[in-house]
C-alpha cells in the first residue's frame, strides 16, 4: 500500500506519494521525499519533525537538498 497526503498550498490540496523517509547524521534531521500524485514526475523534498503532531513539513536550504540528494543517492545504489 502506498503512503498518501494531502499537502496544503495556496492553490488548495494536492496529493502527495511518499517516495521514502530520510534521516540525515550530519544534519541531525529528518526527512521527507515526496511526489505528487499527479505530477511532472518531480521530487520535493521537505524536513520534519517526527515528534511534531501536526505534521508540519519544512523548507529545505541548499546544503540540506545536498546532503538528502547524497542520502537518496546511496539508498538506491
Amino acid at each position: 500500500m502506498e503512503d498518501t497526503f494531502f499537502l496544503d498550498t495556496d492553490n488548495g490540496s494536492i496529493e502527495c506519494r511518499v517516495v521514502t523517509n530520510l534521516f540525515s547524521e550530519k544534519t541531525k534531521k529528518h526527512y521527507l521525499v515526496y511526489e505528487y500524485v499527479k505530477s511532472d514526475d518531480n521530487l520535493y523534498v521537505s524536513s520534519y519533525d517526527p515528534d511534531d503532531e501536526s505534521n508540519t513539513l519544512n523548507d529545505v536550504d541548499e546544503d540540506e537538498l545536498k546532503e538528502v540528494i547524497k542520502l537518496f543517492e546511496d539508498m538506491v545504489d
